[in-house]
């Protein structure tokens, strides 16, 4: 079984779903035994830089010298750095890939001839209908092809003897609002032209809309071309001149290719370029040979916005079900309850180990992590979701070199969808959904992962707020001087664990110490010193004692000592280790004076007092111990 990565940013909020599809139709009809892992980002979405660095972070977590063959399709990633980070691993893989629709040095590259396809375009403006003052309405100024579109148009101007003027070309995104800005800037110049060529549909949409704001008309007063054949160009009013290609063809070439360079077979060329279709439409003044019926799309726009609406109520209650979740297994189980949702395979949450440990409230020092890592995922990962039809999967675990759990038993041709998870820029897991071809095909992935990544983060946050809380709290009931509880902890902590053992009648010893002489070296060696002293019995006892017990500052120089499910030869033993390392300690401070301590104990097995006569018990012992101990310590 092959595996071959597929690296692909979306067209905002949209999937191109072709591209997969043409992969698995080649895969389908040859036979192959490929799984296909799609990693795939939003990264030209949202206007917060950080989200979008975030979106591309997942082209970070394939090994990709571990695939077979890799497809790339990183046309609409914003970030030029980054967009070079990933083509320079890709040639570092030396694992075949192919490039679509970009020209990338050194990667075969399938796709369209631009210059041919925009060429033909603008010589039309010009041949048949004597356009002489033509304006280029282009994407981002980076693009590839947006580049590509403009030296066609450049050179048919040049061929033609028309100035090519700087002033007359204007670059921003691809979407509509950039085609009323881009209007709005030669009107505001005085520069409204024969012909607007624009760098795809939506460019030419957004021109056609603010002309019409302003009194224009489309094509009387000047004509518009688009670029992709998308649908808005076939019905929109007036139907707009574009140029188009099926990009399934592309991605069936683009596996066309690498299967070829799997069997050592020669390719003549580095690139293949697929058929493009010119369509002439009313925007440029032709009249449209194959016109498409506005009336039968907007009964299927009905039907979909019917559809559209059944989709939203289901994401709804997912949503509300995620964000009722108080913790990540009732997480987990919504994921379960509504897997039918998804129509899908399987479905993975792979998460930051940090995260799972954060939620854990029962260790002392558990700290909820509130910062991540921004680039990359950590090595160890812990698997949070791992579902199919047969509900949730136990215990599944990540084995090495694994993207998901069972990863290296899979054989059937697949199709995973790798999507991030983040907290703005910074990583907190991923998403795998295998075959999950209905929410590819109905444009839901975008505001799936956006309702997981929104659940992730309320959850972490009252995560985080509640491990705030339980700071202050413990601030509440910690001692400052010696790290230990406070006397305030006697309510809280000590009588829960006295319930708690008597309940299950588990036997409990209640220790009561305190300093030998502290009077002394209080008076004589001043409060800093008997501080010294103070700290060196607390720190003896929570070093010697084990981690559950339950240690109390009482009073000045007092402690009161809980210690669940223990012997008094137990007792006796640790008394022994505190004793020694009180020694031990006061030798090497050498202060000048000795610091002891008398320990007094009763182990409760009966339980036929309180937890007050157990600790007034404790005190008659350990003034016992202290009357015994008097010659030694006077």
């Amino acid at each position: 079984m092959k595996k071959v990565a597929v690296l692909v940013d979306g067209w905002n909020k949209y999937v191109n779903y072709a591209w997969m599809k043409g992969c698995q139709e080649y895969i389908e009809e040859y036979g192959l035994k490929v799984n296909l892992y799609v990693f795939h980002s939003f990264g030209n979405f949202s206007k917060d830089e950080k989200f979008n660095f975030g979106e591309y972070n997942i082209y970070n977590l394939p090994d990709l010298t571990q695939f077979d063959g890799i497809i790339m399709e990183l046309t609409n990633v914003s970030n030029p750095a980054l967009k070079e980070r990933v083509i320079r691993r890709v040639r570092e893989s030396n694992v075949p890939a192919v490039s679509m629709v970009e020209h990338v040095p050194g990667v075969y590259y399938v796709g369209i001839d631009n210059f041919l396809a925009m060429e033909r375009l603008v010589e039309h403006l010009v041949s048949v209908h004597g356009a002489k003052t033509l304006n280029y309405v282009g994407g981002p100024i980076g693009s590839d092809e947006n580049q590509i579109r403009l030296k066609a148009y450049k050179d048919v101007l040049t061929r033609h003897g028309i100035p090519v003027e700087e002033e007359r070309i204007f670059h921003s995104s691809y979407d509509v609002y950039a085609g009323e800005k881009a209007f709005d800037y030669f009107q505001k110049k005085g520069l409204l032209p024969d012909a607007f060529v624009c760098a795809n549909d939506n460019l030419a949409v957004g021109v056609i809309h603010r002309a019409a704001e302003k009194g224009y008309k489309v094509p009387d007063d000047f004509m518009v071309t688009g670029f992709d054949n998308f649908d808005k160009a076939a019905f929109y009013n007036p139907r707009i001149t574009t140029v188009g290609f099926t990009r399934e063809k592309v991605a069936y070439q683009a596996m066309y290719a690498i299967d070829k360079m799997w069997n050592k077979v020669t390719i003549k060329n580095s690139s293949h370029y697929s058929e493009v279709e010119w369509e002439f439409q009313e925007s440029c003044g032709c009249t449209c040979q194959h016109p498409r019926s506005r009336g039968e799309h907007i009964a299927e726009m009905i039907f979909a916005e019917e559809f559209e609406n059944k989709l939203q109520n289901e994401l709804l209650e997912l949503k509300r079900d995620l964000v009722e979740a108080n913790d990540f297994h009732e997480l987990a189980d919504c994921v379960e309850k509504r897997f039918e949702y998804f129509k899908c395979a399987s479905i993975y949450m792979i998460v930051n180990s940090d995260i799972i440990r954060g939620e854990d409230f029962s260790k002392i020092n558990t700290k909820a992590t509130t910062k991540f890592i921004s680039q990359g995922y950590p090595e160890n990962m812990e698997v949070l979701v791992a579902c199919d039809k047969d509900g949730l999967m136990k215990n599944c675990k990540l084995q090495t070199g694994e993207l998901f759990p069972g990863e290296k038993k899979e054989k059937d041709n697949n199709l995973y969808l790798f999507l991030p998870l983040h907290f703005r820029d910074q990583e907190v897991g991923y998403m795998v959904f295998k075959n999950c071809h209905y929410l590819l095909d109905t444009q839901q992935v975008f505001e799936i992962i956006t309702v997981f990544q929104e659940a992730m983060e309320h959850l972490y946050q009252r995560i985080v707020l509640k491990r705030m809380n339980e700071e202050l709290e413990k601030l509440y009931i910690m001692d400052s001087l010696t790290g230990l509880y406070n006397r305030m902890a006697y309510s809280h902590i000590a009588e829960p664990l006295f319930d708690k053992c008597k309940e299950s009648k588990t036997p409990l010893a209640v220790l009561f110490a305190d300093v030998d002489r502290l009077k002394y070296i209080n008076d004589n060696f001043g409060h800093d010193a008997g501080n010294v002293a103070i700290k060196n019995l607390a720190l003896a006892i929570a070093h010697c004692t084990p981690d559950d017990t339950v240690a109390i500052r009482y009073g000045g120089d007092e402690f009161v000592i809980l210690i669940p499910n223990v012997t008094r030869e137990m007792v006796d033993d640790m008394l022994e280790k505190i004793h020694g390392m009180v020694q031990k300690t006061s030798e090497a401070l050498n202060v000048g004076f000795t610091i002891s301590a008398s320990i007094g104990y009763t182990v409760i097995k009966d339980y036929e007092m309180g937890l007050n006569e157990y600790i007034n018990d404790a005190d008659e012992s350990m003034y016992r111990n202290k009357a015994k101990r008097k010659l030694y310590i006077e």
